[in-house]
């Protein structure tokens, strides 16, 4: 088939089968801009279909998969949205003030600060992603080093897996992947998961597989699309996520939490000329 996502489906209707019928009848009713944020599992979910019919849908209409589809329909999507902006620097920060405002609505801040506590007691804390999310891990890194906590980091997938495999339900590790869908991180989650230690997850998506393995999840809800793989916007609603959680564990070591601080910065007050 040629054209684009919808053009191809609208075309598969003559020759489409029961359950494709009921596949293509479901995604013409839902928006285009809001499938290209829905993961394989909720798609799915929503059109009372099994994972499985959705992908070989996918595929029959000229698809390798589900991730694929998405592509091609994001790309006919972002490039409507590109046309009716005319302002790309007030666009890309609405986009960002967004993320956080759609983040803060669903925070409950309490289940923050029972993370905080698992962290201050936490024999070892690790923070692990790949890929984009392997900044992210840094960034937990960095910013809780500011307090006295210190969060290990590994961008390596091997050494990841290696280092969980000697966790105990004594150590805390935190898993970022915004699609909660990403191999290596789930492979993580379940050594940890095997070995008892407390799994603390930030994704996008609270019914993907990674979010399974989760003790506590942390959720951003700015999705991205399959074209916008690592969008600022994404990377700033969890950075928005490590914030709140850094305050929390601040909030929770008390007077600790600001003697910690002010060593730091007093640590590097001769650095700046």
């Amino acid at each position: 088939m040629i054209g684009t996502a919808l053009d191809r489906i609208n075309a598969a209707q003559e020759i489409a089968t029961k359950s494709e019928k009921k596949i293509i009848d479901g995604i013409l009713n839902i928006a285009p801009e809001e499938i290209i944020y829905l993961s394989i599992s909720d798609l799915a979910s929503r059109l009372k279909v099994a994972d499985a019919t959705l992908v070989r849908f996918c595929k029959k209409l000229g698809y390798n998969g589900f991730q694929d589809f998405k592509l091609h329909l994001s790309q006919s999507v972002g490039a409507a949205e590109r046309q009716l902006s005319n302002c790309q620097s007030k666009r890309i920060a609405l986009q960002m003030i967004d993320a956080i405002n759609e983040t803060a609505r669903s925070v409950d801040y309490a289940e923050y600060l029972k993370i905080a506590d698992l962290m201050i007691a936490s024999e070892k804390k690790f923070a692990f992603g790949v890929g984009n999310s392997a900044i992210t891990a840094m960034e937990i890194s960095n910013v809780f080093s500011r307090m006295g906590m210190l969060v290990h980091y590994t961008p390596d997938p091997h050494l990841q897996a290696m280092i969980t495999s000697n966790l105990t339900p004594q150590d805390t590790v935190i898993l970022i992947s915004v699609s909660g869908s990403t191999k290596d991180i789930i492979d993580v989650a379940e050594i940890a998961k095997k070995n008892g230690a407390n799994i603390v997850v930030i994704t996008c998506y609270d019914r993907s597989p990674l979010a399974k393995y989760a003790d506590h999840i942390l959720l951003s809800t700015r999705r991205e699309a399959a074209y916008e793989g690592g969008s600022v916007s994404t990377i700033v609603s969890i950075s928005y996520i490590i914030n709140l959680l850094y305050n929390a564990i601040y909030e929770k070591l008390g007077d600790d939490g600001y003697n910690f601080t002010m060593r730091s910065a007093k640590s590097v007050a001769n650095k700046s000329l």
